[in-house]
């Protein structure tokens, strides 16, 4: 059965979904069946992946409305063997308000996913910038939460917030979330701030933080345009080393049922 991820965060621009197609395509590369499940009206892991939300006929937004429409019906292969995608589309921004008198509104997604958990190994939701209707779908229907986040003062307050709101989740409706780790992004080690952010996150939340930090890495940029991950476009870069060092981290913390033990892409390096 599938250890269910979702990346969230209520700020923008803290990396969710390079961590997302970055992590997923890793353990892609290790063998793990991996299904990426994009919430994000925007489309981002989508684009990533070189798809055009416009071509599509059926994304999440009609597996969250249509009862008959499951996650089976819109997931999509993509160019690395392993690694799936339920795509999204603008539509999603309707969710709110389309599903707003339904009484099994938050429970949508969990119901989905249930279907389709013995599928795959890990399940990873990206989550878009809000605390509204679709992450917590996506919250409920997880088993962890990871939370990227920037070594900044105004990154650390919005923590706070977003954990208020997984605490209510876990508390009120889905008591075995749990926070798998917080993950620094676009780190500049050179900057004095920077250390004296991690000391105080990992001061107050302890293990719940990952030992791996995302170090800035321009290529992050880059991959996109060609629809790749950092591992097909740099993989020499620091940032394929980083999330090859988090994505150990992941696997160690969730230690799902193995498919298949043989390495074939990370024992060459």
């Amino acid at each position: 059965m599938a250890r269910v991820i979702s990346v969230v965060n209520q700020k923008g621009g803290t990396g969710k979904t390079t961590s997302v197609i970055n992590i997923a395509a890793c353990l892609a590369h290790r063998n793990y069946k991996t299904l990426i499940i994009d919430m994000e009206p925007q489309a981002n892991a989508t684009l990533y992946l070189g798809i055009n939300p416009l071509s599509l006929e059926t994304s999440m937004y009609e597996v969250l409305l249509r009862e008959m429409i499951s996650i089976k019906d819109v997931v999509m292969t993509t160019y690395l063997k392993n690694l799936y995608l339920a795509p999204a589309q603008v539509s999603l921004a309707n969710t709110d308000i389309n599903l707003s008198d339904k009484p099994d509104k938050q429970y949508r997604l969990k119901e989905k996913v249930l279907r389709v958990r013995n599928d795959y190994d890990y399940i990873i939701i990206d989550c878009p910038p809000s605390l509204s209707l679709l992450p917590i779908n996506a919250l409920i229907a997880s088993d962890n939460a990871i939370i990227p986040l920037q070594a900044n003062y105004l990154s650390l307050e919005g923590l706070k917030q977003l954990k208020t709101s997984i605490d209510k989740v876990k508390d009120e409706l889905n008591p075995s979330l749990k926070i798998l780790g917080i993950l620094f992004t676009m780190v500049d080690t050179r900057i004095e701030m920077t250390s004296r952010c991690i000391d105080l996150v990992k001061e107050y939340f302890g293990d719940k933080v990952f030992d791996t930090v995302i170090r800035f890495c321009p290529k992050f940029d880059e991959a996109p345009i060609v629809g790749r991950s950092i591992f097909e476009y740099e993989p020499g870069s620091e940032g394929a080393t980083d999330y090859k060092k988090l994505t150990d981290e992941i696997i160690q913390r969730t230690t799902p049922p193995i498919r298949n033990p043989i390495q074939s892409f990370f024992n060459r390096f």
